[in-house]
Parts: C-alpha cells; structure tokens; sequence
C-alpha cells in the first residue's frame, strides 16, 4: 500500500498535529517537530524525512529496545505559532526537538525549552545566531552560514573571479543580511574584491533597479552572491541574461538547492552555483537514503529531506550514547558527538563547535539543466560569525 507523506497528508487537512500511528505506545521516546509545513519557510523542512528515518530506525529494533515517535506541529512559519508548537512538544515529554529553519522561530523554542534541559535542533536553519542565543541547548543540524558562504568564496576565488557585488536582503532575518558578508569577507581575505552591495527585497518578479545598477559599473563583477532562495534567486538571472549579462555567476548556498529554482530560471539557470549540505551521488549514503525512502511512498522535495532524516540520526546517536532518553542526558551527548556518519555528509562533529557542526559540503552547478555535483569542499578559511 502506497505510503502518503505525513508533510503532504498534514497539509492538506490542515492539520496541526501530525502523527502517523493509530495507537501510540507507552514508553516510545517522544521527539518533537515544531515544522514549518505552511508558509514561506516550508520547502526548507520536511517532516517527510524525519518520519521516514524513524521508519528505518524502528524496523531494526528502536533505540535502547524502544521505539522512536515523532509528534509534529505545523508551526506556519510564524514566531508566535513556534512557541506555541513548541510549548506543546514540551508538554509531551519530548526527549528532543527538531525545530524550523530560522533563527527566529528557533529561538523561541529554545528558550522555552532550557529549563527542561531539551536540546532543539534547527533541521533546516544555518544560521549562526540561533544556537549562540542558547548555547546550552540550541544546535544547528545543517553547517553555519560562515562555513557555506567561506566554501563559496574559496570556489569563486580558484575560478579566476576577482570581482564581487554582495545582494543583501533585511526580509529573510541573518540568512539574506549576515550571509553575503561572510562570503565578502572570505572572498577579500582570499584576494578578491568586493565592489558593491546592493539591496532588495524578496519574493518581487522584477528587479531591473538591481540590474540598472549593475549595468552602470565599471567594472562589472565576475560573480554576484546573495542569500538567495526561491523565487528570487532564480528572477535574478534570468533577468540579467535577458539583458546580455550572462558572464557574470549568481553564487548562493542552500537556498538554491530546490528544484523550482531550474523551473522559474530556465536557460538562465547555467549562470548558478551554490554551496550545499550533501549531493545524492551514486554510492553515497544520501542516495541510499532518497531510494529507500522512495521505495517507502515518500516524496523526496529537496536536501532538507536529508537533513530532517539526519537531524533524527543526530538524536538516536545522542540516546545511545547517553544510555538513556533523559532530556539532560540526551542534550549534554550531543555536545560531545565527533566525526558521526551523517546522511548528506560523511563526518559531523559538534564537539567544541558551540552548536554550530562542521561539516563536508558540496559544490554544486547546472549543467543541461540538472543540478551537478563539482566537488566536496571544506574551506580553509572561514570567516569569524
């Protein structure tokens, strides 16, 4: 029997509460998903991936002789909501929780979590800010913006790009303002130069301002990096191709990892390239995981597929080591976790990186209008959050 996922299933009831068992038992060990299943923050979590690596857990015997259970809440991409969701989750007895992919529907979580001693983990969020606002219990599952936007840099830099403009964004909190001066910064200490910032807003069909700014520069950049997501940072080059400034490479980090990006973009989707959490190459765990999981009735939307299935991985490797689903317990392992086997990387390590992994990432570029893996990187440079 086909298996609908509990993401599209949920949504489409308008559900808030999200749980794929009839009968729920006992002694489960409970982990919380405050998700973002509506709203503009939905292609960045997926209680999909999450469910489906508790799936894959409990077929080989639980954890500890327990099974895992996930209870989701659909937090609407609102602050507010992800304190109420997260509110809930607590008085669940959650273990752990997974929480949405922005410093400012995390933050809330965590903070009402602390004096229960529950860890929360961002599925989706690379940014820097969250975990720093609660260094006891706060992590990112994915790598910090300095790391992506470093990689970036150090990319751009041994293409031969010397010239930079920096697209900045006040709409989408630290990930459109702070992420495009990690990279200004990695690409000046690298030898390159930033000639320019420039400022827009998202989710808009026309940025010829933007483009009449960068048509009156002398010189024009090589390359052109923002926090972009979806749809903007598809817009942008097709405008710019559309006007014969299609040179010049549009570089992002994980925003750009969706496929409506190659829909909207088009031919103009070749002047891409971004910096990501993992590529599902042949052989690799990541592919294991999209294929098995398909097999399952599933729908594989994007890496953060992968990353709700590793964020549960995170929390299993925690209650093994900690010999126990105490809160506290589970919380104080996750802070000593090294070189963990992930499902879009091969090595995480949280211990001593203050809740900010560092992790293998990848290059990846268009080409016949596919993403195309270029290469792993881990930068040798990265610039201070």
């Amino acid at each position: 029997m086909k298996r609908y996922g509990v993401l599209s299933l949920a949504a489409s009831l308008g559900l808030a509460t999200l749980s794929p068992f009839s009968a729920q038992a006992a002694d489960d060990i409970i982990i919380g998903y405050a998700a973002a299943v509506t709203g503009m923050y939905a292609p960045y979590d997926s209680v999909d991936g999450a469910q489906c690596e508790i799936d894959r857990i409990n077929e080989k015997g639980g954890v500890l002789g327990r099974k895992l259970r996930l209870e989701a809440r659909d937090m609407k991409s609102d602050a507010v909501m992800a304190a109420t969701a997260g509110q809930e989750l607590i008085d669940l007895g959650a273990t752990a929780i997974l929480s949405p992919p922005s410093d400012d529907t995390s933050i809330p979580i965590a903070a009402l979590a602390l004096p229960h001693g529950i860890a929360v983990l961002s599925v989706g969020s690379t940014q820097v800010q969250f975990p720093a606002a609660s260094p006891e219990n706060a992590y990112l599952v994915p790598y910090g913006d300095n790391l992506s936007a470093g990689a970036a840099a150090e990319y751009a830099i041994k293409q031969g790009y010397k010239n930079a403009v920096l697209m900045i964004t006040r709409d989408i909190g630290s990930y459109g303002l702070a992420t495009p001066e990690y990279f200004g910064a990695a690409f000046e200490h690298l030898g390159g130069k930033v000639l320019k910032r420039i400022n827009y807003n998202t989710g808009l069909s026309d940025y010829r301002a933007q483009l009449a700014e960068i048509q009156a520069m002398d010189p024009k950049p090589d390359v052109i990096f923002g926090g972009f997501i979806t749809p903007d940072g598809a817009v942008f080059p097709r405008q710019f191709m559309a006007a014969g400034l299609d040179k010049i490479t549009f570089m992002g980090t994980d925003g750009y990892d969706d496929p409506g990006i190659l829909e909207i973009a088009g031919d103009s989707a070749k002047m891409i390239k971004f910096v990501t959490h993992g590529f599902p190459s042949a052989g690799s765990p990541l592919e294991e995981f999209y294929a098995d999981c398909t097999k399952r009735g599933y729908k594989i939307q994007n890496i953060f597929f992968g990353l709700a299935g590793e964020s549960v991985l995170v929390v299993k490797t925690a209650i093994e080591a900690a010999g126990s689903a105490d809160p506290a317990a589970v919380n104080a392992a996750i802070k000593e976790i090294k070189d963990m086997k992930g499902i879009t990387t091969d090595s995480i390590t949280y211990k001593d990186r203050g809740g900010v992994p560092i992790k293998r990432m990848a290059v990846v570029e268009v080409v016949n209008g596919k993403f195309t893996k270029v290469q792993d990187i881990l930068p040798a440079y990265v610039p201070a959050p």
